[in-house]
């Protein structure tokens, strides 16, 4: 098949798959002659008339520029998910062919966002190897300095706030947290913007464990970010979380709860085969309550 179809050209197989003659089509919406130059790609059409056409055949654009592309996602858009396919900073190896996927595109085409998405998915395995957020910071502060400037975000922006809040420190993250999810609302009924809301809430409690505070607000988060998880099912984050929870347990005083908890998510990992996960989990549970437990899950 044809990757190279003009837009007129789609829009015409379109109209043709729905069996529809060109008078259905160009009727109130422009003159039969302007409907033949489009098709034929004499003429590009204006945003209004595509919007418009594409109404004739309850489509979105979305969807039509998938269409135009041979049934694939542009190369941008296949990084994106991706990205958010890279569920925790474990996966590395998942990372390093991330980064090399957008070092490819970056060599056609400069693209600021996949210049910016780089250096996001670099600081997270960076934080992954050192395990801690200095070095981290330092490669995201160009990312945020540049977005900080705008006056409003939208989707693409929130993708890659939500995967650095760790740059921030807690008094501003709070006032950051509280602008997100007023544009994440925004995006509530637009593509993915649930994995937003739970990336924020679970992003935050993580930041909030790193520098070992506030226990109750941490809790107040992962459960935020559990919620969500569950009505996507989106299993690893919903592990993750109550993972973390059961740390919070742990550390209150309810030791057999929590361990009753751990033993729970460790099977289940261990049955997913989430091998980088688990033994990333093991290693955290062996920090925080003093119990070796590799060899039961390996």
């Amino acid at each position: 098949m044809n990757k190279n179809k003009s837009l007129g050209q789609t829009l015409k197989e379109i109209r043709l798959n729905y069996n529809l003659k060109e008078r259905d089509v160009y009727e109130t919406i422009m003159s039969r002659a302007h409907l033949y130059q489009i098709e034929r790609n004499q003429q590009i059409p204006s945003w209004e008339i595509v919007i418009s056409i594409l109404q004739k055949f309850t489509m979105n654009l979305a969807e039509f520029e998938y269409i135009n592309n041979d049934y694939e996602l542009d190369s941008i858009q296949q990084i994106i998910k991706e990205f958010k396919g890279i569920k925790n900073s474990t996966n590395t190896e998942a990372i390093d062919i991330l980064l090399e996927n957008i070092d490819s595109v970056l060599k056609v085409e400069k693209n600021d966002f996949l210049i910016d998405l780089s250096l996001v998915a670099k600081a997270s395995k960076i934080f992954q190897m050192e395990q801690n957020f200095i070095n981290s910071r330092k490669i995201v502060e160009p990312v945020w300095k540049r977005l900080a400037k705008k006056d409003a975000w939208f989707y693409n922006d929130l993708l890659l706030i939500t995967n650095m809040l760790y740059v921030f420190d807690d008094v501003t993250i709070q006032h950051i947290s509280e602008r997100l999810l007023i544009y994440i609302d925004r995006y509530r009924n637009f593509n993915t913007s649930k994995g937003l809301y739970i990336n924020i809430h679970f992003n935050y409690a993580m930041f909030l464990r790193s520098i070992n505070i506030e226990s109750d607000k941490m809790e107040f988060h992962l459960n935020k970010s559990l919620e969500a998880a569950k009505e996507i099912n989106d299993f690893l984050t919903i592990l993750c979380c109550r993972y973390y929870l059961a740390e919070i347990l742990w550390n209150k005083g309810n030791k057999k709860e929590a361990t009753k908890e751990v033993e729970k998510v460790f099977t289940v990992f261990s049955i997913l085969q989430e091998k980088e996960l688990l033994e990333d989990k093991l290693s955290d549970w062996q920090e925080v309550s003093g119990k070796e437990w590799l060899d039961t899950y390996s």
